[in-house]
């Protein structure tokens, strides 16, 4: 269930399955399908803060 534009902090462009494209950090991948950066669904799945020790 893909919505163009998502809550803030529940974007595509945060989730783990968002792929961003290099040459245009607006849109991307998710799970093959075409999605925009600020888009989101009901799968969002933040991605992981990596540890600065």
């Amino acid at each position: 269930m893909y919505k163009q534009k998502a809550e803030p902090g529940k974007q595509c462009q945060e989730c783990q399955s968002f792929t961003v494209n290099p040459s245009n950090p607006s849109v991307g991948t998710c799970f093959g399908k075409d999605v925009v950066a600020e888009g989101g669904c009901m799968f969002f799945k933040p991605k992981e803060e990596s540890s600065k020790a």
